[in-house]
């Protein structure tokens, strides 16, 4: 009989806070009934004043006893790092973290990672001073005056400050501002790296793809997998894939590139009396045809800002790039085998490139995936979040259960039609039959034309359940109006029995 030390790690309690779209993680690592290891990944929603927030991060506190053992910041989004900027007080007084992990693209020594971030950061601000430049126009009553005798000028009016809108939310997703402009990292990353790294001399490390981390104390018995980001810039400006590879195909974004260069040479010239094209193509139009077209009642056919719609396929471009820069974990339980997997908001470019990675074995990757029982879903349910072929469909194992943090409640409205993606929810729920937990279902449509819900959907799918599966699930899961939670079981029932023998 194999012996089995009754001091490892045999399950972990994970815990996903409900303070709106956006992540929040407490995992609790137990040797048997011991508490042994805590650990926090990201510390975000999408927006929230810091008294809605104070009960949430309260009743965190508690429960970790005020002691973290590893805080794990994924990546430099908003809604993973908000809280810290909001609740800055409570998370940094009489809060004692022990150590922190980042990707190896936050690392200030990194020559490749500056440099990817220098070139990150001039999309960032072209993309803001597009943004800027939208909100100049529909704030110019000039402007704005044009649509209001047209039905079709309204409804391009409504479309323009549809899609300003959803620009302004990309950037408040991702831009720390001053004054109107980029400037750098987010508050909530920089509370972390200064205020409480810095601060407290903790010494962060920066994960690399391939290293593997065990027997940190306390922590005996798990293996820590680093994944992502990648090590390739190709890949991280990778979104999607083909069919079969991701559960939707977007269309390809390299011209934002070209897009963000001409934005920037705003730096050059006058903001104002840019062109969708070069002066050369500019008309020498008799004094009419220059009347007609400047006569206030026609320009609401004008295309003078329709260029700036380009800046859609950059605000996509740049949120991607961020989301595969996110730091990729598989957690396994060293006697069993069991894996937990927490990608961040990874998207495919950096799935793939999972594996490519040279672990001591072939197919190392795969095998994990084969192996998971908890997948902490990759952005939020959206359908370039979970590669398929390389993802999903790799995880069969049977006792499979999965966590997103959706809540419709607290959400860019610009996020809700890809948000949650159909197909994606199907294959989730028939993997985990059932298992599959979600910030808040409520409210959130399944399907518009047959009027479905998620909450329809998912308790549809336990309905199915053996009343075995029904009974583990039961006993496994909590929910409660701050936070959901899931027990899962590091050992095989075989495994459990072992132990309780050698004691």
């Amino acid at each position: 009989m194999t012996t089995i030390s009754t001091e490892k790690i045999t399950r972990a309690d994970v815990r996903m806070y409900r303070m709106g779209t956006g992540d929040c993680f407490i995992i609790k690592l137990f040797a048997g009934e011991k508490e042994k290891y805590k650990i926090m990944i990201d510390c975000g929603t999408w927006q929230g004043a810091e008294e809605k927030l104070v009960p949430y991060i309260t009743d965190l506190k508690e429960h970790v006893g005020n002691t973290i053992d590893l805080l794990i910041v994924t990546h430099e989004h908003k809604d993973h790092v908000y809280v810290f900027e909001a609740c800055e007080e409570l998370l940094t007084k009489d809060f004692n973290i022990k150590s922190i992990w980042m990707a190896w693209t936050e690392s200030d020594d990194d020559e490749k990672a500056q440099q990817w971030l220098r070139d990150f950061g001039d999309k960032k601000k072209a993309l803001k001073k597009a943004a800027n430049q939208m909100n100049k126009a529909l704030q110019d009553p000039e402007f704005v005056n044009q649509f209001k005798d047209e039905k079709s000028g309204n409804e391009l009016k409504a479309a323009r400050e549809y899609f300003a809108g959803a620009l302004n939310s990309f950037a408040d997703l991702q831009f720390a501002l001053k004054d109107g402009d980029y400037v750098g990292m987010l508050k909530g990353m920089e509370v972390v790296k200064k205020q409480i790294a810095e601060g407290n001399k903790i010494e962060i490390r920066y994960c690399h793809p391939g290293e593997i981390i065990s027997n940190l104390p306390g922590a005996e018995g798990v293996r820590f997998y680093v994944l992502g980001p990648p090590l390739a810039w190709e890949q991280v400006k990778k979104e999607s894939g083909g069919a079969g590879e991701s559960y939707a195909h977007n269309n390809e974004l390299a011209h934002s590139d070209a897009f963000a260069m001409a934005v920037l040479a705003e730096d050059k010239q006058d903001f104002k009396n840019l062109l969708p094209f070069d002066m050369k193509y500019v008309s020498k139009d008799s004094e009419d045809q220059r009347q007609y077209y400047e006569d206030k009642a026609n320009q609401w056919r004008n295309i003078d800002h329709d260029w700036l719609n380009s800046a859609g396929a950059l605000a996509l471009r740049v949120n991607s790039m961020t989301n595969n820069l996110s730091l990729a974990l598989a957690i396994e339980f060293e006697d069993s085998g069991r894996v937990m997997l927490f990608p961040g908001d990874a998207e495919y470019g950096s799935w793939e490139s999972w594996h490519n990675i040279s672990w001591p074995q072939q197919d190392f990757t795969k095998d994990l995936l084969n192996r998971t029982v908890f997948y902490k879903v990759a952005h939020h349910l959206s359908h370039n979040g979970t590669a398929q072929r390389l993802g999903l469909e790799m995880m069969g194992h049977p006792d499979l259960a999965a966590m997103a943090t959706l809540d419709y409640e607290i959400i860019s409205s610009g996020w809700k039609s890809t948000m949650p993606n159909r197909a994606l929810i199907d294959e989730l729920l028939k993997r985990t039959k059932g298992r599959l937990m979600v910030m808040h279902e409520d409210g959130i449509p399944y399907d518009k034309t047959s009027k479905k819900t998620l909450t329809n959907v998912i308790l549809n799918a336990r309905a199915n359940m053996t009343e075995k599966e029904r009974v583990d699930f039961d006993k496994n899961f909590i929910s409660e109006p701050l936070y959901l939670e899931y027990k899962v079981n590091g050992l095989s029932k075989k495994e459990v029995k072992a132990r309780k023998k050698q004691k």
